[in-house]
C-alpha cells in the first residue's frame, strides 16, 4: 500500500512535469509503461488512451520498399543522368543571361522615366504667404460652418425621431419570437 502511494505520487509529479513539457524521454517512457499496465488507479484511468495512442503511433514504421515506390512515383531515375549534367553546364550561361536581362530592363525603365513629363502636380500659386494664410483661414472657416450646420441638423433629426413615440419593439424585424403586424405607425405632428 505504501509503495502504491509512493508510486502514485511519483506518477502525479511526472504527469505535472509532462503537462508543463519538462519531462525527459526516459520519464515519458516510464509514463507510457505505467499507463499500459493493468494497475492504473481509477483517478488516472482518463490518461490511459492518451499514452496508449502515443505508444501505438511510435510503433508505426514504413513498409518494405517504400523508398523505391516513392522514387518511382516521383519519376526519379538513377543518379548521373544527362539532364543534370546539361543543367550544370548551362548554369553559368543562365546567370549571365539573367544579369543581361536585368541590366537591359533597368536601362529601359530609366529611359522611360527620364522621358516622362516630371512637372510637379501641386504648385504653390501664392507669392505672398499672408494671402495664402488668409485663403486657408477662409476655407477652414467655411468648413467649420458647414460642420456646425450638419451637427445641428443631425441633432434636430434625432429629436424629431424621439418625439414620434414609435413602438420600436413592434417594428423590430429581428423579433421572431413575437411577430407583430403593424398596419401603420401614426406620428404626432
Amino acid at each position: 500500500m505504501n509503495s502504491e502511494k509512493m508510486n502514485s505520487e511519483k506518477i502525479n509529479s511526472l504527469l505535472e512535469k509532462y503537462w508543463n513539457c519538462e519531462t525527459s524521454v526516459q520519464e515519458e517512457k516510464e509514463l507510457q509503461t505505467f499507463f499500459s499496465g493493468n494497475s492504473v488507479p481509477e483517478e488516472l484511468r482518463q490518461y490511459v488512451p492518451l499514452f496508449s495512442y502515443i505508444k501505438d503511433e511510435q510503433s508505426i514504421s514504413l513498409s518494405d520498399g517504400f523508398s523505391e515506390r516513392l522514387q518511382n512515383a516521383f519519376g526519379v531515375e538513377g543518379e548521373g543522368k544527362e539532364r543534370y549534367i546539361t543543367i550544370r553546364i548551362f548554369r553559368p550561361l543562365l546567370r549571365i543571361a539573367v544579369s543581361v536581362l536585368l541590366v537591359v530592363g533597368m536601362g529601359v525603365s530609366f529611359y522611360f522615366i527620364s522621358k516622362q513629363d516630371n512637372r510637379p502636380q501641386f504648385v504653390e500659386t501664392f507669392e505672398d504667404p499672408n494671402a495664402a494664410m488668409q485663403h486657408a483661414a477662409y476655407a477652414l472657416e467655411k468648413l467649420s460652418h458647414a460642420l456646425r450646420k450638419s451637427e445641428t441638423a443631425s441633432v434636430e433629426t434625432i429629436q424629431f425621431i424621439d418625439d414620434l413615440d414609435i413602438d420600436w419593439i413592434a417594428i423590430d424585424s429581428l423579433n421572431k419570437d413575437n411577430p407583430v403586424e403593424i398596419d401603420s405607425v401614426e406620428s404626432e405632428e
